[in-house]
C-alpha cells in the first residue's frame, strides 16, 4: 500500500517524530511530501498514494494569513480522489475545507485523554466505547461539517472524529500514531482504517 503523508510541521524534530510514528503504526514506509512543496495536489497524486495522511502542525487555522499559507492543501482535501486521513491539524484542515467553524480553546490540551464513540464504525472495529488515545491541540473545529458523519467526541473536544458521508475521508482531533504497548487504540484505528481500504 503506498502511503503519502502531507506533512504540516515546520520543526524538523517535529516533522521525524510524526514519520516514525506513522511508519509505526502502519508498519510500512511512507512517503513524505511537505504542505508547501509548489504544485502539492499534481505532486500528491502524481505519486500515486493509496491513502494520504495529513499531519499535526503548531500552525494556527484562525491565525490571519494560516489559512492561505495552506489553502493549495485545503484544495487538495476538496478535489482528492483518495483516501485521506487527517490528523489533529490535519482533521481541522478537512474541516476548513468543508465549511466548519474553529475556535481557540486558550490553552494546549496534551496527554492520554477518554474519547467517547457515539457512532459505531469500522474504524473502532475490536474497541470499547471510551477510547484513551493521545491528544495535542488548542484549537477545535466547533461543528460537524455538514457532509460527514460524527464519530466520537470527548470532554474537551466535542468533534473528535469525523467521516465523509459519501467519500472516503477521515478526520481525528487525537493523535492516533502516537500509540504506545500500554495506550494502544490509536494503532489499532489506524490498522482499521488500512483493512478498510485494502477492502474497499
Amino acid at each position: 500500500m503506498k502511503i503519502v503523508v502531507v506533512n504540516n510541521y515546520k520543526e524538523p524534530n517535529q516533522t521525524e517524530r510524526a514519520i516514525q510514528n506513522i511508519e509505526k503504526s502502519t508498519g510500512q514506509s511512507v512517503e513524505k511530501i511537505d504542505y508547501k512543496e509548489p504544485d502539492l495536489y499534481d505532486r500528491v497524486v502524481g505519486s500515486g498514494p493509496d491513502l494520504i495522511i495529513l499531519t499535526g502542525s503548531s500552525a494556527l487555522l484562525s491565525k490571519p494569513g494560516t489559512r492561505d499559507l495552506f489553502k493549495p492543501e485545503i484544495d487538495l482535501v476538496r478535489k482528492a480522489g483518495f483516501p485521506i486521513l487527517g490528523i489533529c491539524y490535519g482533521h481541522q484542515i478537512i474541516g476548513s475545507a468543508f465549511g466548519a467553524p474553529m475556535r481557540d480553546l486558550g490553552q494546549m490540551l496534551r496527554g492520554y485523554e477518554k474519547v467517547s464513540v457515539v457512532q459505531k464504525h469500522p474504524l473502532f472495529d475490536g474497541l470499547p466505547s471510551d477510547l484513551v488515545v493521545a491528544e495535542s491541540h488548542r484549537q477545535e473545529l466547533t461543528k460537524v461539517p455538514d457532509e460527514f458523519q460524527h464519530l466520537a467526541q470527548s470532554t474537551t473536544s466535542k468533534v473528535e472524529a469525523i467521516v465523509h458521508r459519501s467519500r472516503p475521508i477521515y478526520g481525528v482531533q487525537f493523535h492516533p500514531e502516537r500509540s504506545t504497548d500500554d495506550h494502544p487504540h490509536g494503532r489499532i484505528i489506524i490498522q482499521n482504517l488500512l483493512k478498510q481500504i485494502r477492502g474497499s
